[in-house]
């Protein structure tokens, strides 16, 4: 199990849920956020609850019915992470749905990675798209890209699709203090050096590639706090709160002190890692309620090479997936766990 756990069991007792939400709405500035809070907390801590079994459970089932019990787990919490930016959550029952929609009926000779996940324009996968603005969205997204989306999982995606890599770990350690530029360096600052490709950004010269990175960045970070002088090297120098920064960019993706870049296509860029697990374990999902016979097979023989891809995702999932809804949420509501 995910360790993050442990600090999000904080929400399982009625007192500690309804203050966690009251500071999340005040710091969103909501007219009675003490009144929003306690007409949800109930309902919040058994939400939190009932995801944490849905995760346990699913850690010792077997893979043909596991994807069922962490879809909905997963789904619980983006609920328990949507409640805190809409305290009136649901407004009416089609934001039951789940928003999205994939082929009902699939072709003979069935591929997973050519199948495709089409968000809808109502339910709840809308609503979330909405709340946290990841629109506009792609009209649908293939498993593959989904998949290749993923940093961790964009290697094992590119051996058994024979694609390049998606995502391009960089160096990320702590900087050399050297020299009259890094004399005046913290002791928490971070080196990030760039490699130079042949495909992709990473091929741009230096100074395209730093306008590639600018231009990208959302309105709702600064990229003021980098250190760009050793940019002439590929190099930028980081604090800790400039590297937290840096998370919220598309082309940039941080877990385990392995910092990753996004070195597709600027047209295509990536959903948020949520969004896509999301978006798998309902394919997923579907396939083992609905096409249990390829599902079956893919389970339960050793004949395709799909299975290994969907075991290493389903893995990372449960030991990564409430970590990064922790994060998300202390980083959209400006709040933080108790350790």
């Amino acid at each position: 199990m995910d360790s993050a756990w442990n600090r999000l069991q904080y929400l399982e007792t009625e007192p500690t849920s309804r203050k966690f939400l009251s500071q999340c709405y005040t710091n969103r500035e909501w007219e009675h956020p003490d009144r929003l809070a306690f007409q949800q907390s109930t309902r919040y801590l058994y939400l939190w609850r009932q995801a944490r079994l849905f995760y346990q459970t699913a850690e010792s089932v077997d893979l043909s019915i596991q994807p069922l019990l962490l879809f909905y787990g997963c789904t619980h919490l983006l609920k328990g992470m949507l409640i805190t930016r809409d305290p009136a959550y649901p407004q009416n029952s089609r934001m039951l749905q789940h928003g999205v929609a994939s082929r009902k009926v699939k072709r003979q000779a069935y591929v997973l990675m050519e199948d495709e996940i089409r968000p809808q324009k109502e339910g709840f996968f809308s609503h979330l798209s909405q709340t946290f603005r990841l629109t506009p969205l792609r009209d649908r997204y293939s498993v593959q890209d989904l998949f290749a989306s993923l940093a961790e999982m964009s290697e094992i995606c590119a051996a058994l699709s024979e694609i390049q890599p998606h995502w391009t770990r960089l160096q990320l350690s702590s900087p050399v203090h050297e020299g009259a530029a890094s004399s005046r360096r913290e002791a928490d600052e971070y080196r990030v050096t760039f490699p130079v490709k042949t495909e992709g950004s990473l091929a741009y010269s230096n100074d395209t590639l730093k306008q590639y990175i600018q231009r990208l960045a959302p309105s709702t970070i600064s990229l003021n706090t980098i250190g760009w002088e050793a940019w002439s090297n590929r190099q930028m120098f980081l604090s800790q709160f400039a590297l937290s920064q840096l998370e919220q960019h598309p082309l940039f993706y941080l877990h385990d002190r392995t910092l990753f870049f996004w070195n597709g296509s600027a047209e295509s860029l990536p959903l948020p890692q949520w969004a896509s697990h999301f978006l798998l374990l309902y394919q997923l999902g579907m396939l083992c309620r609905y096409e249990t016979e390829w599902w079956g097979e893919l389970t339960m023989s050793h004949d395709m090479a799909e299975r290994y891809l969907v075991e290493r995702f389903l893995a990372h999932h449960m030991a990564t997936f409430p970590s990064l809804i922790m994060k998300q949420m202390e980083l959209y509501n400006q709040v933080k766990f108790p350790v």
